[in-house]
């Protein structure tokens, strides 16, 4: 009897078997959706003073990207890549095609409560950064150590 080959049955064997294999320790629910979803290559990082984010999208341009902050996570959401316009691909040919276009959606969890109000957000050679001050009671504050003073007796 013919059976016909379902990608996502496979992948789900292949993720049971993994789970089998490494104890229960894949989780399936969060495996499988971001398989087949684009992330881009981020890069989080704590200054002194902020929390950097930054994401390689390439095509990103300012009015394709959006970028909301809720208590301590922030989720950006935007296009990739790029589109040829109706007239331009009805009349090319194409050899070679591997850059990819579409939509994305990143939330990333913030490791310090920061100032929202001044937060900043830039596009520039198809790097996203996102700059968030820190607040100011998750900043480092450096306590001087004096001697203790002799006790009088």
């Amino acid at each position: 009897m013919l059976e016909r080959w379902s990608p996502l049955a496979e992948l789900d064997r292949i993720v049971s078997e993994m789970n089998r294999l490494l104890g229960e320790t894949v989780e399936r629910s969060r495996l499988l959706p971001r398989a087949f979803a684009w992330r881009p290559a981020t890069d989080v990082y704590d200054t002194l003073d902020a929390v950097v984010i930054k994401l390689a999208v390439p095509g990103a341009r300012a009015d394709d990207l959006e970028v909301t902050l809720e208590q301590n996570t922030v989720t950006i959401r935007g296009r990739y890549g790029y589109t040829l316009s109706e007239d331009e691909a009805k009349r090319v040919t194409w050899y070679r095609r591997e850059i990819g276009a579409g939509q994305f959606v990143e939330s990333i969890t913030l490791p310090a409560p920061v100032d929202a109000e001044h937060a900043q957000a830039t596009v520039e050679n198809g790097i996203i950064t996102l700059t968030f001050p820190k607040a100011a009671e998750a900043r480092v504050k450096r306590i001087t150590v004096q001697a203790a003073r002799p006790q009088a007796s």
